[in-house]
């Protein structure tokens, strides 16, 4: 196929902000601002994945704005054909407002965007039938359902980032989810849908990947009696935005290139170690070598 990984939608840019600490509720804080950086979580993982030697392509929709010219153009610079990236005349580009402390600890503000309501073109879904795996959220079960569609029709996998910040939930959410082959959950994710474990949701096919921060991640074959821990290593964390991005990228990666479960956990923690130590959504992707040698380094130490 002409590409390993197409990210599809959550695009944005990122109004970044540094703080010493998190504000607490009705408190007035003074910020560093560090920039609008190019960001979006599918986008992020996208380019992790290109860092990682994989052929991309993005699926989206960005505004008739300088933003949107900005966002295009580190597409190229990251090895990312933004060959389904539409402009929209008249719309603004989507962004987020990320407040970073010296702590590693975020938070992250969503303003809602027209361009999130767009469903794909024809033209965009014959690109998503082109890769090996198509990586997107669980917006809406129409616009899941068309790269469902997409990916069966043509062989690929179907890979979901369900984020606490998905709009959909309950029974809803559960039915989208069975439409894909890989999900990437976290805790307030799973409490959505009234469970209380990976074990509660994992479909024939699938694999299901909870991911939870300092604690590392746990994994789920179908067929698996019990979750497979993964703990994070201990490196210094500069800052955790978009780690989970890349954490999922490289997991994908190392699912492409044949890896099993455990394999493809250990891969993508190694990716997420070295991504925390620097700051910024895409500040420190590392390369598929940087990964492997974190991996054989940790090892050494056992």
């Amino acid at each position: 196929m002409p590409y390993d990984f197409i990210g599809a939608g959550g695009l944005a840019y990122d109004l970044v902000l540094s703080v010493d600490r998190l504000p607490l509720a009705d408190e007035k804080y003074s910020a560093e601002l560090i920039g609008k950086l190019p960001g979006g979580f599918i986008a992020n993982a996208t380019c992790a994945a290109a860092r990682l030697g994989l052929k991309t392509a993005f699926l989206g929709w960005v505004g008739d704005d300088s933003e949107g010219e900005m966002l295009r153009a580190n597409f190229f610079e990251w090895n990312v054909n933004p060959v389904g990236l539409v402009s929209v005349k008249g719309e603004h580009t989507p962004f987020t407002v990320v407040i970073t402390d010296h702590y590693g600890k975020r938070a992250i503000v969503l303003p809602a965007s027209s361009l999130y309501d767009i469903l794909f073109s024809y033209e965009q879904l014959q690109i998503a039938a082109e890769a090996r795996v198509v990586y997107t959220f669980p917006r809406d079960q129409a616009w899941c359902s068309q790269l469902r569609t997409a990916t069966l029709d043509s062989g690929g996998l179907l890979a979901l980032d369900v984020e606490s910040s998905a709009p959909m939930t309950g029974d809803e959410l559960r039915d989208v989810i069975r439409m894909a082959d890989v999900v990437f959950i976290t805790e307030p994710g799973l409490r959505k849908m009234g469970l209380r474990s990976i074990r509660d949701l994992v479909e024939p096919r699938q694999w299901v990947i909870l991911t939870a921060g300092s604690k590392g991640a746990y994994g789920l074959e179908y067929g698996q009696r019990k979750p497979l821990h993964q703990p994070a290593l201990p490196v210094p964390v500069v800052d955790s935005t978009g780690a989970g991005d890349c954490f999922h990228a490289a997991l994908l990666a190392a699912r492409l290139n044949g890896a099993n479960l455990v394999e493809s956990m250990r891969f993508a923690n190694a990716a997420a170690a070295l991504k925390v130590q620097q700051r910024g959504a895409r500040g420190g992707l590392p390369t598929r070598a940087e990964v492997e040698g974190l991996i054989q380094a940790n090892r050494y130490r056992r």
